[in-house]
């Protein structure tokens, strides 16, 4: 797997992207940045797919809208007096890790308006996703939960949900349920 911009792709800027190309594991870790204002989180896109990309797998122990460990009871997307993101209508929670399948090329965009946020994108293999989804929760850590397999197995593994084969100019307006033939 390569990147347009080295190994390790580090998205925290609205109009940042990278290419990726390559057959093999990807895995994308989420940072809310909860330190700045909350509001709504405009979802980075894949575009300009050449080839398959599948949501594979999310893990990292927990979902980004779980309780921190000894936070007051505020989730991974808040701060007390700050505010708290919001996902667009719809949207599939984020795990702080996901995992894709990538066979063939595509692009992926850093959107950010309002929330702030980061991705962090980088290859990765089966025994690494599989050692990620079976650690033990330990709340002392903030892995709160197994990780969960979406691979099916079969084509109905599903794709990202903002993903397209176009190229739109801009890349924040890939819409969010996504049919890829």
């Amino acid at each position: 797997m390569t990147s347009t911009v080295g190994p390790d792709v580090t998205l925290t800027h609205r109009g940042e992207s990278a290419t990726l190309r390559g057959t093999g594991y990807v895995l994308v870790r989420w940072q809310i940045v909860t330190a700045e204002p909350g509001g709504s989180l405009t979802m980075p896109t894949w575009t300009g797919l050449e080839g398959r990309l599948f949501h594979a797998a999310s893990g990292g122990g927990r979902r980004m809208d779980d309780v921190k460990p000894g936070g007051a009871g505020e989730t991974w997307m808040e701060s007390p007096g700050i505010g708290t993101t919001v996902l667009p209508e719809g949207a599939q929670q984020m795990w702080q890790s996901e995992f894709f399948w990538l066979d063939g090329a595509v692009t992926l965009h850093q959107n950010e308006t309002g929330e702030d946020y980061n991705v962090f994108v980088q290859p990765t293999d089966h025994a690494s996703i599989l050692r990620d989804l079976h650690t033990a929760p330990d709340p002392a850590t903030g892995i709160v939960r197994y990780g969960l397999v979406r691979d099916t197995g079969d084509n109905r593994t599903p794709v990202p949900q903002y993903l397209t084969r176009g190229r739109p100019a801009d890349p924040a307006t890939v819409p969010q349920r996504s049919r890829v033939g």
